[in-house]
């Protein structure tokens, strides 16, 4: 399929539910006999439906029906003109009227795809929108991760504020006029449409992102989010409770950890209740022996387990708690989690995707500019455990090289670069493309429990394999 009126692709997403997700949806309270009906109707006709953002345009091509698709353009849209982000969302207002959420620099859109048009329209960060998440089991939440150092969650069962509640820093008596880093709005309305910003997870040093978020995970069944940035932190902060009066403002997470990767973390998912999957891009590193020796090392993919999520949610206590709070060691540098796995990947990584097949396994899919490779979850290699007692030789060498004067400091010159691969990946199966003009593979995505894979170029073009077994 070939999608060249778009320009340049920058995102994808796949339709994700089918005839039994509306058993799971919303806790099962939408799974009625009339509107299962028209639930059906609606999985006829968007199964394998695939969403491109474009440059200036978004396309939507249902598989089993290609001449039902369209392709929009946002008026007056006065972005760079790219959709970063793109995925699909849900309203229990209408149920059976599927979305479309995407991002145009800083502001956030919202389109009905039966009506084919925006019926929402969004601002409140203050720098681009790198990527989108959608709640799995309430899918009218949603959560934009951004430049401006802050993650926000929006539903889309709210109508957008006229008025800021920004609240008043003492001694002044007016609301305050700080920016959307630290959770406040604009003086101007938040929107028009459908969609309003509930939650602020705000960014800062008393517990927030240092640095720009590029990725974000809700936990399908506890009021948790993940999120992951380029200050090489993971944060899971728990969700406060929404009210369409009041914003919630968050900046202490209950975990905070910068010790999982060595550079800029790219993505987060939930693999289980407190197991969760991490992949950060490659590192510049410095030579031990010589300190003018740089070179850049793979990413890494890592597999941990939180350890504090049985003490913020006990199985004692069938209901969490209504305020909870860990202490400075939680939201500063956190030792709570355990390492399981940690695999390189490729330095030329554009885009890594995980989803659960229909044996329950996950899956990792990693996109490289010519090719496409994939490997089991239950794979992966266990860490090795570190050595213990350290080596006492080690130990004395390392206490030769302690000074505290910085006579030995001198001015750095610019190093050569190069770059250092861990391990060879013969071990991952990988699909490579043929006939593909240059090294322009954007994004892929897995669907439908392991059944369907799709795989974007920035030129616009699409493949799509299904399974034919049975």
């Amino acid at each position: 399929m070939q999608l060249q009126f778009l320009g340049a692709c920058h995102s994808m997403a796949l339709f994700p539910w089918d005839y039994n997700s509306i058993e799971t949806l919303w806790s099962g309270a939408m799974n009625q006999p009339e509107i299962r009906k028209g639930w059906e109707l609606m999985i006829d006709s968007l199964l394998g439906a695939i969403v491109v953002g474009g440059t200036g345009a978004i396309a939507v091509w249902p598989s089993k029906n290609p001449a039902d698709g369209f392709c929009l353009r946002i008026p007056g849209d006065e972005t760079s003109g790219r959709f970063r982000a793109v995925a699909w969302a849900l309203s229990n207002e209408a149920p059976l009227e599927p979305l479309v959420v995407c991002s145009g620099g800083s502001i956030l859109y919202v389109l009905n795809v039966n009506k084919k048009q925006v019926v929402g329209q969004l601002r409140g960060h203050g720098g681009e929108i790198i990527s989108i998440a959608i709640h799995p089991s309430f899918p009218y939440l949603v959560c934009t991760c951004s430049k401006d150092f802050s993650a926000r969650v929006y539903d889309l069962t709210m109508p957008p504020r006229d008025r800021p509640n920004n609240p008043h820093w003492p001694p002044s008596t007016h609301p305050s006029l700080g920016g959307a880093p630290h959770g406040l709005q604009a003086s101007e309305p938040e929107g028009v449409g459908i969609g309003r910003c509930v939650i602020v997870l705000c960014g800062g040093p008393s517990g927030g992102h240092d640095a720009a978020v590029l990725g974000a995970a809700f936990h399908p069944t506890y009021p948790l989010i993940a999120t992951c940035g380029m200050d090489r932190a993971v944060k899971i902060w728990r969700l406060p409770r929404m009210s369409p009066d009041q914003l919630a403002r968050e900046d202490k997470p209950l975990f905070s950890s910068t010790r999982i990767h060595k550079a800029r973390i790219l993505s987060v998912n939930w693999l289980s209740l407190e197991v969760l999957a991490t992949s950060s891009a490659q590192a510049l590193m410095r030579s031990k022996n010589n300190r003018d020796d740089l070179y850049f090392e793979d990413g890494t993919i890592a597999i941990w387990r939180w350890l504090g999520f049985d003490r913020f949610f006990p199985a004692s206590r069938p209901k969490p708690a209504k305020v909870m709070r860990g202490c400075a060691s939680d939201y500063q540098e956190s030792s709570s989690f355990k390492l399981l796995s940690v695999v390189p990947t490729s330095q030329s990584t554009r885009h890594l995707h995980i989803t659960q097949t229909h044996t329950n396994d996950y899956v990792i899919a990693v996109t490289l500019p010519e090719r496409v490779r994939f490997r089991n979850v239950s794979d992966l290699e266990p860490r090795k455990p570190p050595g213990f007692p350290v080596d006492q030789d080690l130990v004395f060498s390392w206490k030769s090289k302690l000074h505290l004067d910085d006579e030995d400091d001198e001015e750095l010159s610019l190093a050569p670069v190069t770059n250092h691969h861990s391990l060879p990946f013969s071990t991952w199966k990988e699909i490579v493309i043929p006939n593909l003009i240059g090294d322009s593979l954007q994004a892929c995505t897995i669907g439908f429990y392991g059944s369907l894979l799709c795989i974007l170029d920035s030129k616009g073009q699409v493949w799509i394999w299904t399974d034919t077994t049975e």
